[in-house]
C-alpha cells in the first residue's frame, strides 16, 4: 500500500484516484477466485452445479463475464450483494463484502478504504489574538458539527459490542452449504478420512428448513468417495409412523434394520418425535441404541427436543456425533443464505436491489412450513419469477433490480401487506394444476370476504358466518397449500391477525388431548389450523368438545380446517352434528389425472433447472397409472418423493464421471427407480402400511 504523506504529487494524484474509484459503479465478477478482490479483471469462474433439497435447487453451469458498453440504467451498480454502495460502509467490511469474491472458506479479503484527512493542529490563543486580514475567529457557538467530549473518561467507556461470527460457507461437489456454529468442511474431511473404516451415526440439530437434506446429500456423497455407499439415500421420517404407537419399537427397528445391500445411509428425520411422542419412549431409545449396525445412520432433531432427549435419555444422544445447524432466524445469516441460492441460480442482485432485500429480511418473521432456507428461497424464488414476467428470460446472469422485489415480502406474509391487497395469493391458486372445483369454491369465500371485511370497515355487521372449512380429499391433493393461500387472503382483509398455517395430524391429540388441542390452537391465534386425517377425531370424543370450545371462544382469533378423504369424513360428519354445525364450507379435492402428474413432474425439473427426455415422460405415465391403484399413492406427496429419486440415482449414476454441463442437466428413463406399483410406493413413503390394490 502506498504511504499518502509520503508520497511525491503524482504518487497522491494516484491514490486519491485509487481511492474515488472505490464507489465507482461497476459489474463485478462474483466468482473472482481466491485472493482476488471481486472486480478483478478477466476472472471468470464457472458456476458450480448445485443439488437441491428442501431449501435448494440445482443448477448447471454457466460462464459469469464482465460488462462492457453501455450499461442499462436500472442496473448501472449491479454488483453481487456489493456492500459498498456508501461511503459510510467502506471501513465496515462484512461477509457479504468478500463471499462473492473467494472462496467463503478462504477467508476476508481486507477492504482499502481512502486515505484519512489528518485534522489540523488546533489553534493557540496567540495566534487567536491575531487573526489575519479577511479572516473571521470562530467562537465556540460556532463550532458547529464538532463531536462534544465524553461525559465520561474514554477508559471508562464501554467498547461497542462485537458482531455475531460470520457464517462459513462448505463447498463439496460443486455444491454450497451454509455453515452454522459447527463448519460442515471439517465434517466431510473427518468422514472422508475414517470412512469406511468407523460408520458414522450422526444427529443433526437444527430448526426445520436449516439445511437437512442438503448436508445429508453431502454426506452420502463424502461417504461414497470413502467406499462407503453409492451416494443414494434412505429416508424415514419419525413424524409421521403409522401403525399401533404401542408398537412403535419394533417400527422403528424395521426402519433400522431395513438398510439395503449398497450401504446407503440411512436419513431418519424427526427422530425427537418418533421417541417422545410414543406411548413407551423408553422402548425407542432401546430399539435405536441396540438395533446399531454397520450402516451410517444419519438422524434429524429440533434443538429444544435435544436438550430434553439428552437429559432423560443421554444414552441415545450419547452414541451420535452431534452436528449443529445455522440458526436462519437472523439477517445476517439470511443475507448470506441468499448469495448461496442466488449464485446457484445464477442470479445477481444490485446494490440498490440489496438494501430492499437487506429490510426485507430483516423484517419477514416466517410463519408455518416458510421458514428458514424456505422463506429466504420463496423470498429470492418470486422475485425471480417478477424478473422474468417483467423483462423475459435473461440470455446470461439475470440481474434483479429494487422492482422485482417490491411486494415480495408482502406477498409471503400477509401482516406485512396492506389491506385486501389478495392478488398475489390468487395468482398462486391460479397456478396451481388442476383443482377447477376448488378455485371456483375459493373464488365464493373470497367475495365473500371482501364483502365481510367492506362491512367491518364501515362499522356494519358481517352476519359472522363461520369461515372454518372441511376439506375433503386424499393425501397429497393439494389441501394444505390451498389452506396456506385462504389463511394469506383473510389476513390481506384484516380478518386474521398473521394468515399463518400450523399443521397438525388428529392423531397429534393422543395422550393429553384436551391440553394437547388448546397447544395446537394457541399456536395457530392469528392463522388457521390444519388438521389433517381429522376423521380420526371419532374416536376422540374429548377432543372434539375441546375444539368446539375454543371455536366458539376464540371465534375471530383463528381459523380451523379439518381436512380428510371424503368416505371417511363423511360417517364422522354424520355422528356428530354439532361438530359439523361450527363449520362453513365443504371444498371437494378431486384426484389429479396422469397428465397432470407428469406436468407437476416437469415443473419440479424445470424449478431446478433439469430438462427431462421424452421417453422419461411417457415412462412416467406408466408409473403413475400403476400407483393410483394402491391405497398408499399420495399425488403430489409422490411426485415429489419420485422426483428426489430421480435426481439421488442420477447424482449416483454421475458421481466420479467426467461429463458435460448438459449431461449433469439432462434426466434420462433410466434415472428412474425400476420398481413397479407398490413396491415403489413402499421405497417412495417407507413409513406408510401399504395393502394390495382394490
Amino acid at each position: 500500500m502506498l504511504d499518502a504523506g509520503a508520497a511525491s504529487e503524482g504518487d497522491r494524484t494516484m491514490v486519491d484516484a485509487a481511492a474515488a474509484d472505490v464507489h465507482e459503479p461497476t459489474m463485478l465478477n462474483v466468482e473472482a477466485g481466491p485472493g482476488k478482490r471481486a472486480g478483478d479483471a478477466g476472472v471468470h469462474e464457472p458456476a458450480s452445479v448445485s443439488d437441491d433439497e428442501d431449501d435448494t435447487v440445482e443448477d448447471e453451469p454457466g460462464e459469469l463475464t464482465m460488462t462492457d458498453g453501455e450499461i442499462d440504467p436500472q442496473v448501472h451498480d449491479a454488483t453481487m450483494m456489493d456492500p459498498l454502495d456508501s461511503a459510510a460502509e467502506v471501513n465496515n467490511a462484512t461477509y457479504l463484502d468478500w463471499i462473492g469474491g473467494t472462496r467463503a472458506d478462504v477467508g476476508p479479503i481486507p477492504i482499502v478504504a481512502p486515505s484519512p484527512v489528518v485534522p489540523e493542529p488546533p489553534r493557540t490563543k496567540a495566534i487567536e489574538e491575531q487573526p489575519a486580514e479577511g479572516t473571521h475567529v470562530l467562537s465556540g457557538s460556532d463550532l458547529i458539527g464538532m463531536a462534544p467530549m465524553p461525559e465520561r473518561p474514554l477508559d471508562q467507556i464501554a467498547p461497542p459490542p462485537k458482531q455475531a461470527p460470520m457464517p462459513r460457507v462448505a463447498e463439496r461437489f460443486g455444491i454450497r452449504f451454509l455453515s452454522g456454529a459447527d463448519d460442515a468442511t471439517e465434517l466431510f474431511d473427518e468422514l472422508h478420512r475414517d470412512a469406511p473404516a468407523r460408520v458414522p451415526a450422526l444427529l443433526i440439530v437444527g430448526e426445520a428448513h436449516t439445511g437437512q437434506r442438503r448436508l445429508t446429500r453431502l454426506i452420502a456423497r463424502t461417504l461414497a468417495g470413502a467406499g462407503l455407499g453409492d451416494g443414494s439415500v434412505r429416508t424415514a421420517d419419525g413424524g409421521q409412523l403409522r401403525g399401533d404407537r404401542g408398537d412403535r419399537a419394533a417400527t422403528v427397528t424395521a426402519i433400522l434394520r431395513g438398510a439395503t445391500n449398497s450401504g446407503a445411509p440411512l436419513l431418519f428425520e424427526r427422530l425427537d418425535r418418533a421417541v417422545l411422542d410414543a406411548a413407551d419412549p423408553a422402548r425407542v431409545v432401546a430399539a435405536v441404541t441396540s438395533t446399531r449396525e454397520r450402516k451410517a445412520l444419519i438422524a434429524t432433531c429440533e434443538p429444544d427436543s435435544y436438550r430434553l432427549l439428552a437429559n432423560r435419555y443421554p444414552q441415545l444422544t450419547r452414541m451420535f456425533k452431534v452436528f449443529r445447524l445455522p440458526d436462519l432466524s437472523g439477517v445476517q445469516a439470511r443475507l448470506a443464505l441468499m448469495h448461496v441460492l442466488a449464485d446457484e441460480r445464477r442470479v445477481t442482485i444490485n446494490a440498490s436491489g440489496l438494501e430492499i432485500v437487506r429490510g426485507d429480511l430483516a423484517r419477514l418473521g416466517g410463519h408455518g412450513g416458510l421458514v428458514g432456507a424456505r422463506l429466504v428461497e420463496a423470498y429470492l424464488d418470486r422475485a425471480v419469477g417478477r424478473h422474468t414476467e417483467r423483462a423475459g428470460a435473461p440470455r446470461d446472469r439475470l440481474v434483479l433490480v429494487p422492482v422485482d422485489f417490491a411486494g415480495v415480502a408482502e406477498e409471503i406474509e400477509p401482516v406485512l401487506r396492506p389491506p385486501r391487497d389478495v392478488d398475489g395469493f390468487l395468482r398462486g391458486l391460479d397456478e396451481m394444476i388442476g383443482l377447477d372445483d376448488v378455485k371456483r369454491t375459493v373464488g365464493g369465500l373470497v367475495a365473500e370476504a371482501r364483502m365481510a371485511a367492506d362491512r367491518a370497515m364501515r362499522g356494519l355487521p358481517s352476519g359472522n358466518p363461520s369461515r372454518h372449512l372441511i376439506f375433503l380429499g386424499r393425501p397429497g391433493t393439494g389441501k394444505a397449500t390451498v389452506a396456506g393461500l385462504i389463511g394469506g387472503i383473510y389476513a390481506a382483509l384484516n380478518l386474521l391477525d398473521t394468515g399463518q398455517l400450523v399443521v397438525c395430524g388428529a392423531r397429534d391429540f393422543a395422550g393429553d388431548t384436551a391440553a394437547k388441542v388448546a397447544a395446537f390452537v394457541e399456536r395457530a391465534i392469528g392463522g388457521i389450523l390444519l388438521i389433517e386425517e381429522a376423521h380420526l377425531l371419532e374416536r376422540m370424543p374429548a377432543a372434539v368438545e375441546e375444539l368446539i370450545r375454543l371455536m366458539a371462544e376464540r371465534r375471530d382469533k383463528f381459523m380451523v380446517v379439518c381436512a380428510s378423504p371424503p368416505d371417511e369424513m363423511e360417517s364422522f360428519l354424520l355422528t356428530n352434528p354439532g361438530f359439523r354445525a361450527e363449520f362453513g364450507a365443504i371444498v371437494e379435492f378431486r384426484d389429479p389425472t396422469d397428465r397432470q402428474l407428469v406436468q407437476l413432474f416437469s415443473r419440479l425439473a424445470e424449478r431446478d433447472l433439469y430438462m427431462l427426455d421424452e421417453e422419461l415422460r411417457v415412462e412416467l405415465l406408466d408409473k403413475f397409472d400403476g400407483m393410483r391403484r394402491y391405497p398408499g399413492f399420495a399425488f403430489a406427496d409422490t411426485v415429489r418423493r419420485l422426483f428426489d429419486q430421480t435426481v439421488s440415482r442420477q447424482a449416483a449414476r454421475l458421481v466420479g464421471a467426467q461429463v458435460s454441463a448438459a449431461a449433469v442437466a439432462r434426466l434420462s428413463v433410466g434415472d428412474l427407480p425400476q420398481s413397479e406399483g407398490g413396491r415403489l410406493l413402499q421405497e417412495l413413503h417407507p413409513n406408510r402400511l401399504r395393502r394390495s390394490p382394490d
